[in-house]
Formats: C-alpha cells, sequence, structure tokens
C-alpha cells in the first residue's frame, strides 16, 4: 500500500492505496489543497520509495522552498530516492519540438528515462500546465500507462475547472483508481473546506465528505460542532460529560431536584481522527428562539429523549421540526434504556415524527460505550451528508 500520509484517509481507504493505482486528487478553485499532495510525497519519501515529481510550472529550487513550508517541516533530503521533471524541462522540450506530436513525444521520452534510470516507484504529476500545453486527454496520456512504468504509482493534482461533471465522468470511465475532490462549502456558517473521497476502485464504499483543517503542517479531519439538544431533563448533560475529554456545564436544580441546565454545556474531544466540539443546549420552550442560532453552525445533531417519560415525545417532535429546518444530519438518542417502563423504538419515533432513515439509539447516558454509538453513527452521517 501507498500511505497518504493524512490522519484518517487511510484508513478510509481500507489502509492506503494499492500500489500500481492512478489517484486524482481534485481541487476545486479557491481551495488550498496542495497539501494533499504533498503530504504523500513526504510519506512516500520517508519509506524509502523512489519518486518522479512532474513540476512543470515551477523548478526545484522554488517547489522544495515552496512544500518545504507548506508542510512546516524540511523536505526530507537525506537519502531520498527523488528525481524532477521541472520547468527547465518543460522549456527544453518545447523549444526542441517541432509541433505539438513532437512535444508529446518528448515528454513521453523524458518520463521512461528518468523512471528507468531511477526505477521510480511512485510518480507525482502537477497536471495543470501540462492540461494547457496538451489538453485533457493528451495530458492525462502523458501520466498514463503509455508513458509511465505498469507498475508504478501514479498521483495527479489538478485545478478542477469543470466541476463535478469532470469527476463523474473519469469515475464512470474508471479513468482513476482513486478519486479524491477538495472542495469548500457552500454554507456561510460555518464555512469550511473538506475532501470527498468519490471513487475507489477497490471496494465499493460510498462516497464520504469530510470536513478538514490545516493543522502544523497536517490535514486534520474536523467536525466543528455536533449539538445535544432535548426535552428538559433527558439527559443530555450528562451525555455530553461522558461523550467528551473536557467539559463543563451550567446548571441549577429543577422543580423536581433534579440538576436541569440553564446556560449551555461543552465539551471538546478527538475521536477517530475528528476534532468534535460537542454543545448541550437547555431544553426548556422559552430557550427554542437560541435553538435555530446555534444550529446555523452545527455539522449533526444529537435529539436525547428521556425512553421512560413518553409525555416528552411532544416536545421532542417540537425540537425535531425546528432542527429538520436546518437540514442537517441527526440521530435520536433515548436514553434510560435500563429502567422500568421505557418506551419501544417504534412509540419513539411515532411520538416524534420520524421515518425509518433516521437512526434511534436505545441508550443510557451513564455507560461511555452508548454515547459513543451514537456519536460514531452520527458522524458516519455527517461523512455521507452532501454538503
Amino acid at each position: 500500500m501507498i500511505l497518504t500520509g493524512m490522519y484518517g484517509i487511510d484508513d478510509m481507504l481500507g489502509g492506503g492505496i494499492p500500489r500500481g493505482s492512478r489517484v486524482l486528487y481534485s481541487l476545486e478553485p479557491g481551495v488550498d489543497g496542495q497539501l494533499f499532495m504533498i503530504s504523500t510525497l513526504y510519506e512516500a519519501l520517508e519509506k524509502g520509495q523512489s519518486c518522479l515529481v512532474i513540476i512543470p510550472h515551477t523548478t526545484v529550487d522554488a517547489f522544495l522552498h515552496d512544500i518545504a513550508r507548506i508542510r512546516e517541516k524540511p523536505f526530507p533530503a537525506k537519502d531520498t530516492k527523488v528525481v524532477f521533471l521541472d520547468s527547465v524541462d518543460r522549456e527544453r522540450i518545447q523549444r526542441l519540438a517541432v509541433n505539438e506530436e513532437a512535444a508529446q513525444r518528448g515528454w513521453q521520452a523524458r518520463i521512461k528515462k528518468l523512471c528507468a534510470e531511477n526505477q521510480v516507484e511512485v510518480i507525482f504529476g502537477y497536471f495543470d500546465i501540462i492540461y494547457e500545453d496538451f489538453g485533457l486527454e493528451k495530458g492525462l496520456s502523458l501520466l498514463s500507462r503509455d508513458s509511465c512504468p505498469p507498475e508504478s504509482t501514479i498521483i495527479i493534482e489538478h485545478l478542477n475547472l469543470e466541476g463535478d461533471t469532470l469527476l463523474e465522468s473519469f469515475a464512470v470511465r474508471k479513468s482513476f483508481d482513486l478519486i479524491l475532490a477538495i472542495r469548500s462549502s457552500f454554507r456561510p456558517l460555518p464555512h469550511f473546506n473538506y475532501f470527498t473521497i468519490m471513487y475507489t476502485s477497490w471496494s465499493a464504499q460510498p462516497r464520504r465528505s469530510v470536513p478538514f483543517l490545516v493543522r502544523n503542517g497536517h490535514i486534520v479531519p474536523y467536525i466543528p460542532k455536533i449539538v445535544v439538544t432535548g426535552p428538559p431533563e433527558a439527559g443530555k448533560s450528562r451525555f455530553v460529560a461522558n461523550a467528551t475529554e473536557l467539559g463543563m456545564s451550567v446548571d441549577r436544580t429543577g422543580p423536581g431536584g433534579d440538576a436541569t441546565t440553564v446556560a449551555m454545556d461543552f465539551g471538546w474531544l478527538h475521536w477517530q481522527d475528528f476534532d468534535i466540539t460537542l454543545y448541550g443546549t437547555p431544553g426548556q420552550p422559552r430557550f427554542d428562539p437560541m435553538l435555530p442560532v446555534i444550529l446555523r453552525n452545527a455539522m449533526g445533531v444529537v435529539l436525547l429523549v428521556d425512553a421512560t417519560t413518553p409525555g416528552q415525545l411532544t416536545r421532542a417532535r417540537h425540537l425535531y421540526k425546528i432542527i429538520a429546518e436546518m437540514h442537517v444530519p441527526i440521530v435520536v438518542a433515548a436514553n434510560k434504556k435500563d429502567l422500568p417502563g421505557r418506551v419501544s423504538e417504534e412509540e419513539i419515533r411515532k411520538g416524534i415524527g420520524i421515518g425509518k432513515t433516521i437512526p434511534v439509539f436505545l441508550i443510557s447516558a451513564l455507560h461511555k460505550e452508548d454515547v459513543r454509538d451514537v456519536l460514531e453513527s452520527l458522524v458516519d452521517s455527517i461523512t455521507r451528508f452532501i454538503y
């Protein structure tokens, strides 16, 4: 396997990229996604793999300076097996070629020579200048098995100006073994970048879209906010406390003698390569005007109800209607499953007014395993959500 060098992505791919694959990192205009290609290059070099890096847009010195700055780590020059085809090579090929066909042959000859002399295993190609020189199909043919060793892994970065139509055609034609699109959300709040695993030839996994941050020169999968809401005394504070590594709550004593939240519960966790912030909202109706404001910045919602108090379901139905208008992934967690008198999943679905597409979990918020099962389902829904 060829590792991408990015947290979480290799796991999503089943351990990495199979050797001999053809990979496309497709960048949406305006998205700073250069680190995807650079991370994979660093990983390959640190694993001792022989690499050819095709950079027709710049010189070797300028490229090394730029990627060391982006990665926040010096280029691993010592004992690395790397050779470059840069803008100087491109100018030489273009100058000697009498026409476009001759230029193509010049490119092919140069790539084959460098691969043969250096026993290249992984080829990294920055495609945009090649696209300008030769067009899409002819340009891609230069980074195909016609020019490269058949056993080599080919990884291409491309600024995609044609949108999903182009990527869908690549997927249908099986032009690549992996198509990973790096994009920006259309949401004004929260505005975030995300990547989508659009196609893999070696597995039938569903498409996944994962928000990410760039932190200390690494891609970090990131879910800015998950909101935990529900009727009063459903167990939201306990849920947030058992889900997170660090948290706080603002409570007072409610009419029944139990603690009830009067402001917000907060919690933070790093889980399954994701950084997540949890917000637990007060459940009383007087706080309802706050809920759309809080949800506007959320990536997903846990609607928590007390499974032993059927009277809560009317209140939960009202909250669900507010949540549904925000168009975010949601799961329902029915707390206190281990107590007598709990209602069934069917009664919960009917009481809230939800269909089979929304997961319902019978849990105890006292058990961290139950809480994590709910979060795992919601994170899975978030990564499959179409932004």
